[in-house]
């Protein structure tokens, strides 16, 4: 996080071993304040989306997150500047969240867009094979991790900026298509007072 009043966002997607459901219990780091958004575990394995708020600078920050099952996993953590820095611990940043899973076909969650060019990011997990993403039109892969478990987890984001609130926005994948698979997506919001100047580390 390079300036102050930056929104945190840590997209953890895991495994499944038995009995009830994974979930992610907390997230800690940075001295920050840690809370679920979006939790989506309606297939094998959760994809979560965890918020926090920096109001000056952090840096050197492990960030962790503790889950209900000893299980593989993977964390993703984006810093955003230029969001609504009203609410508490990054609240006013966040707008719509979705979630999308099934037990085959082409992964999938959408939102309605809140706020004028607000960006849509979201994280996902495959319970059943470990094989690349083809994300879709104008959107893109940020990060995967082929599990040799068997699994894929992955975050992946719109290419730029919704322009029109009210805009139904998709974060899915074309490939592959007869996966389990959960989706969490999140919507975030720019500042109303500078305007759409995102930054993203």
């Amino acid at each position: 996080v390079v300036s102050g009043n930056e929104l945190l966002l840590a997209f953890v997607s895991t495994d499944f071993i038995s009995g009830q459901n994974t979930t992610v219990k907390s997230v800690t780091g940075g001295g920050l304040t840690w809370v679920l958004v979006v939790r989506t575990n309606h297939e094998f394995g959760t994809s979560e989306i965890w918020r926090a708020f920096a109001t000056t600078p952090v840096s050197n920050v492990v960030v962790t997150a503790t889950l209900s099952q000893d299980v593989v996993s993977s964390m993703t953590v984006l810093g955003y500047a230029g969001v609504d820095s009203t609410g508490i611990n990054g609240s006013g940043a966040i707008g719509a969240i979705g979630s999308g899973s099934s037990g085959s076909g082409a992964p999938a969650a959408s939102v309605t867009t809140t706020r004028s060019n607000s960006w849509v990011f979201g994280a996902g997990n495959d319970y059943d094979n470990a094989i690349l993403r083809t994300p879709g039109s104008n959107q893109s892969v940020v990060h995967q991790y082929l599990a040799s478990v068997g699994d894929t987890y992955w975050m992946q984001m719109q290419n730029s900026p919704t322009p029109l609130s009210g805009t139904r926005v998709t974060i899915n994948d074309t490939a592959p298509t007869g996966d389990r698979y959960n989706l969490s997506a999140v919507e975030v919001l720019p500042s109303l007072v500078v305007g759409p100047t995102y930054s993203v580390d």
